[in-house]
């Protein structure tokens, strides 16, 4: 395991609790995740904190995914806190109903593990979602816009035509970059291009790794990532 790749476990409460209490004040998002089952993961909101009495509230997803996690064991919750993936384990959700709303009561983890890398959750762009990249080819200066075709907090592909990808070797760093979603992102980032794959003669797939984002962007491609999940339920 790399430097990278370190897990660090934090036990103390009081870090405990400052790490919960940062990601409630930023509106955060946890990804629910049977064990065992790791394929099915559902992003739901945190909407309240508890501290004084070390729980917090989490707001229930649709009826599908819903019975699909009352019906599953041991449960991971995560999510990326201070550009870490951060995550701890519950046996069960208990559920928390007032008047109309429900929601499930999270107790503070008795200890939370963090990876030393970006999350690497990777969402499709829905097909009625019209999703776009424009930069300038790095040899013409020519503004090019290429289709996004998938999205995760460290990076993303792009679909471009044969003619609009010369000078795209790996390697090639391109800044700045506009990422568009229509209705859930509209950013300015910095990537490189990691690799390609030709998908048909038409169009040519390019994956890429965003560069030097600050901690706004990091948050917007965190929530956009978890805002298609839930779309795409």
């Amino acid at each position: 395991m790399s430097q990278q790749d370190t897990i660090i476990t934090v036990r103390s409460p009081r870090v405990i609790d400052k790490i919960l209490a940062r990601h409630f004040d930023e509106r955060g998002h946890f990804w629910l995740i049977p064990e065992g089952d790791e394929d099915f993961q559902i992003a739901v909101q945190m909407v309240s904190n508890d501290p004084e009495n070390r729980r917090f509230l989490i707001d229930q997803p649709k009826e599908a995914p819903l019975n699909h996690l009352k019906a599953s064991g041991r449960i991971r919750v995560q999510a990326v806190i201070d550009q870490l993936v951060s995550w701890f384990y519950v046996d069960h959700l208990k559920e928390k109903i007032e008047g109309t709303d429900r929601y499930f009561e999270v107790p503070y983890p008795a200890q939370i593990d963090r990876l030393q890398r970006r999350n690497v959750f990777r969402v499709r762009i829905p097909p009625d979602v019209i999703g776009v990249v424009e930069f300038f080819q790095p040899t013409t200066s020519t503004l090019l816009v290429g289709r996004l075709d998938d999205l995760s907090a460290g990076g993303c592909a792009i679909a471009l035509r044969p003619e609009q990808a010369v000078g795209l070797e790996q390697g090639v760093q391109l800044s700045p970059v506009k990422l568009a979603i229509d209705g859930f992102a509209d950013l300015s980032v910095s990537l490189v291009i990691r690799n390609q794959r030709i998908v048909s003669p038409g169009e040519w797939i390019f994956g890429a790794e965003f560069v030097d984002l600050g901690p706004i962007e990091s948050q917007q491609l965190d929530r956009t990532v978890m805002r298609l999940q839930r779309y795409l339920m």
